[in-house]
Formats: structure tokens, C-alpha cells, sequence
């Protein structure tokens, strides 16, 4: 698509600015999970993108250390970011989700310094690699600019990515709510006080947290396709995209270990967003998932 330099460095702004609102609204959850670095790093690319690229289209002729850059080089700036970014969707989502499944406990005991480092390492590591794919291995085609404008991409992951997430939803919703017991699993059946509770309790309402929280931003993530105007590969990724992301994974990781984890533990899981309320007791699973304010199970949704 070829958007007009002007509106081209407004949006890469206007991102900056509301990834950063983001950062810091969020930035006592932003440090304890993989995808919280990965959105403090993408808040800083961003912001130096902005600065480069309106330094140059402002400039038009920019000598850095001996290097000369016009608006030509801006617009090839723009188009390598955009193909970076469009293929970082998938390795992100795969990296947020394994980053829950192994931390998302109540009883898991982390050293922060080793896990900072761990993090920061990875995240690293994810850009170097996500370039080095898009110099070295991906057979891409970089154009100019024409006046006044650049031509920009678009991701087909980010698209692949949410389909994935809203059939995966289906799917649980489907399980969680079907009237043909027999088509069930029930799995790790808890008998306490003459009633069992199976794993469809659980996923009840863990969905019913997640959906509360981004039902919107969901229904505005299947709007966008129906839109005459296309996002590219900058306004994609970005951190909110990030954090629901985030809450996905840790919606799915709590389906996958809620009955697994220690009986005798109580805790309180929040990514910012979302906030997973589990009580057990010593006898087993007590009526589920129960909310702090009530010693009843939630049991109807």
C-alpha cells in the first residue's frame, strides 16, 4: 500500500506514544514475563524509528558518520522494519506461550536476576533473528519511494495468528458449554462434599475472564479485515496486540495446569489485564475456581 510520508510519520508516532502509555500504565507486569520485555523493546525500536525517519524526510539529506541518507533511504528503512515485523507474530506468540506454560504456577520459583537476564537474552536474540531472516533468507523485493510517498506491506501472520486464537475459543466454548455429556472428557475428576468437579468448570471460567476483558478488542480485530483501508506491518505489531497475546497464553497455560498444581496452594493470577482468582483447600479442588469475595464456588456462568 502506499501511504504519504507525512501520515506515515504520524502514525509511527502515535504508536510510539500509546505503546509507552501502555509500558508504563503496565510496567509493574511488564518485567515479569517475556512478552512485557518484548513490549518495552518494540516501545524503544518504535521510538527510534520515529526519530530516524523524521529526521530524514524532514532533512532530506542526512550525512551520519560518513553515511548519506535522502528520503530514498528512508522509505527502505520503513520497508525492511515492515518485513521485519511481519514476521515476528508467530515466533512471539510461540515464545509468550512456552513462557507461560512454565511459569504460570502458583508454587513455580523464579530468581528474578536469572530470569531478567533470560529474558532480555531472548528477546534479543528474537530481533537478531528475525532480521538476519529477512536479509539472508526471505526472498523480498525492497521499492522506493515514489514523490512524496512509500510503499508499505502488511502482515499475513497477524492475521493467521488471531484465527488461530478465535478458533482455539471456539473450540473450548464448544467443549466447556456442550450438553452431550458423553461427548465430555472429563478430566481429573476432585469428589468433595458428594460433587465432582471436572475440567469444564475450570475452562468456564477462565474463558469467561478473558472474553470479559477483550471481548472489544476482539470484535474490533474482526472489523479491521472488513475496513476498505489495509494496516501495514507497523501498526500490527504493537503492545496491545501483545498483551492480548499474553492473556491468551495465560488463559490457555491455566486450562492446561490449573488441576495439576498443589492442592494445599491459594493465589491470585493478573497479567494487568486479566485476573484469575484460584482458591484451594487441603481436601482437594473445593467447587473449582471460587472468587475471593465469596466462599461459595462459581459453578454457573
Amino acid at each position: 500500500m502506499d501511504t504519504l510520508i507525512p501520515t506515515l510519520l504520524l502514525v509511527l508516532w502515535l504508536k510510539s506514544f500509546l505503546n509507552w502509555m501502555v509500558v508504563v500504565i503496565q510496567r509493574h507486569y511488564m518485567i515479569q514475563s517475556f512478552s512485557g520485555f518484548f513490549c518495552i523493546s518494540l516501545s524503544l525500536i518504535d521510538t527510534i524509528l520515529s526519530c530516524v525517519h523524521t529526521a530524514i524526510f524532514h532533512l532530506e539529506d542526512v550525512n551520519i558518520a560518513g553515511w548519506h541518507l535522502t528520503r530514498y533511504h528512508g522509505c527502505l528503512l520503513a520497508q525492511i522494519t515492515c518485513f521485519i515485523y511481519a514476521v515476528l507474530h508467530w515466533p512471539v506468540f510461540f515464545f509468550v506461550g512456552l513462557d507461560k506454560f512454565w511459569t504460570v504456577s502458583p508454587s513455580s520459583a523464579h530468581k528474578p536476576w536469572a530470569q531478567n537476564l533470560i529474558y532480555t537474552a531472548g528477546v534479543s536474540l528474537l530481533w537478531i533473528l528475525a532480521a538476519f531472516y529477512v536479509f539472508w533468507v526471505l526472498d523480498v523485493s525492497l521499492l522506493g519511494y515514489d514523490k512524496n510517498q512509500c510503499h508499505l506491506f502488511s502482515s499475513p501472520q497477524s492475521p493467521q495468528v488471531f484465527n488461530a486464537l478465535v478458533l482455539t475459543i471456539t473450540c473450548v466454548l464448544l467443549y466447556s458449554y456442550s450438553p452431550c455429556e458423553k461427548w465430555r472428557v472429563h478430566m481429573f475428576l476432585y469428589s468433595t462434599q458428594g460433587t465432582q468437579q471436572t475440567c469444564s468448570v475450570c475452562l468456564k471460567y477462565i474463558m469467561f475472564t478473558f472474553l470479559s476483558t477483550w471481548a472489544s478488542f476482539m470484535t474490533l480485530m474482526i472489523i479491521l479485515p472488513l475496513l476498505p483501508t489495509e494496516m501495514h506491518a507497523h501498526l500490527q505489531m504493537n503492545v496491545l496486540w501483545l498483551c492480548f497475546l499474553n492473556s491468551f497464553s495465560i488463559a490457555m497455560a491455566l486450562c492446561a495446569r490449573s488441576f495439576a498444581w498443589n492442592a494445599k496452594n491459594s493465589d491470585s493470577i493478573t497479567d494487568g489485564f486479566c485476573s484469575w482468582s484460584f482458591n484451594f483447600l487441603h481436601m482437594g479442588l473445593t467447587g473449582g475456581i471460587m472468587d475471593n469475595k465469596k466462599t461459595k464456588p462459581m459453578t454457573t456462568f
